[in-house]
């Protein structure tokens, strides 16, 4: 099933033109740790807002690598074997 979610996620992801690439492909990456206000995952989303879809998690105090790229309080990262958008004050760069 998370599979299918997966790619479900990223074939809407790069409907978008936002690709889906793995961290090991790019030269310009920036590696953020979890950490929300209280011991959670924090939710990983298909665009950069509340009203995108779940599409995976980062855990509490874990980290995630992401293109150093941000659009308002959101920053894109790469999670569960794909891309998507965090929200930046919960997420603290490395």
């Amino acid at each position: 099933m998370r599979r299918i979610i997966t790619f479900i996620a990223a074939a809407s992801l790069a409907t978008l033109g936002l690709g889906v690439l793995p961290a090991q492909a790019s030269a310009g990456s920036c590696t953020y740790q979890a950490v929300p206000p209280f011991p959670a995952n924090l939710w990983v989303r298909s665009g950069p807002g509340e009203g995108y879809a779940k599409v995976g998690a980062i855990g509490y105090r874990e980290y995630a690598d992401g293109p150093c790229q941000s659009q308002g309080d959101w920053t894109q990262v790469w999670a569960d074997g794909g891309a998507g958008w965090a929200y930046s004050p919960y997420l603290r760069e490395y």
